[in-house]
């Protein structure tokens, strides 16, 4: 595996279970030897002034108390309590972690979420919602306990929209160590649903289809070196087929890839990635080639 390590991550956490997982996960990620982890949680700008001062002093106390519990791993990663770094600060939660993301400079955002009430709330519009909407950076949702490093990463890709980049950047979250790398593509047939055609001849279509996407799997992926790669071609809608898969699998994340800034808003509204977002049972990095 060819990754280097991660050199920076933000974990956004509003002291949770579900941030405290997501930070659990951002110490079990690759990282590289001098890598900061920073733990931000953002109060609203409008408490009042005489709320103003405690509800920074417990903001800082419960920030403290997970620097201490990450700085217990450290020891047994062999990293420095100095590459651990808490801030509370003020504003809108959502402009605060992008900004700040882009002040660390973050590989990416570790945000984890609440379970299932979670994740519809995450759909209609809530701090990780527009976070994704409008970041750069990778998004890494996590809701699965960690139990260590990634072990059976499925990646569903589109071959012809910069899937390379996915690819590449879904590698950075997997030890050097990580064996085989499922790569997923689902190849529907055009306009099916109003084509009229026998059994026979949508068999016949569907055979083309999967034969000309594991060829274009094939040859992206031959561009990726050190990395054994399954490439795994279905027909059918993408939205079921790759939470089938990971199920199949027991993936225990699953990387997808976007469209860019305008696609990424229809995206959580109606498409594959907010399909899976909403109904896979592990963890879902979401990368903007």
């Amino acid at each position: 595996m060819a990754s280097k390590g991660l050199s920076s991550i933000l974990v956004p956490t509003d002291f949770s279970p579900g941030a405290q997982r997501a930070f659990e996960r951002a110490l079990r990620l690759p990282l590289a030897p001098k890598a900061k982890i920073t733990l931000l949680h953002v109060l609203p700008a409008d408490i009042p002034g005489a709320l103003r001062k405690e509800a920074i002093a417990d903001s800082e106390r419960s920030l403290e108390k997970h620097l201490a519990q990450a700085r217990s791993i450290a020891v047994e990663r062999g990293l420095s309590p100095a590459q651990f770094v808490g801030d509370v600060v003020e504003g809108n939660a959502a402009q605060q972690v992008m900004k700040r993301a882009n002040t660390v400079e973050a590989d990416v955002i570790c945000i984890g979420r609440h379970g299932r009430r979670g994740v519809m709330d995450l759909i209609v519009g809530s701090t990780a919602t527009r976070v994704m909407r409008q970041t750069e950076h990778p998004v890494l949702l996590v809701q699965s306990p960690v139990t260590g490093s990634y072990q059976h990463p499925l990646f569903a890709i589109d071959p012809t929209h910069k899937a390379l980049s996915v690819v590449k950047q879904g590698l950075t979250l997997l030890e050097a160590d990580t064996k085989r790398v499922n790569v997923f593509h689902a190849t529907p047939i055009p306009y099916e649903d109003f084509i009229s055609m026998t059994s026979d001849e949508r068999t016949v279509l569907r055979s083309k289809f999967v034969k000309d996407g594991e060829k274009a799997l094939k040859t992206l992926l031959k561009k990726i070196s050190g990395v054994e790669f399954h490439p795994i071609v279905r027909s059918g809608d993408a939205r079921t087929l790759v939470l089938e898969e990971a199920q199949s699998l027991g993936a225990d994340l699953t990387v997808l890839g976007t469209h860019g800034k305008t696609a990424l808003k229809s995206f959580i509204v109606g498409s594959v990635a907010e399909w899976v977002l909403s109904h896979a049972t592990n963890d879902v990095l979401i990368v903007r080639p």
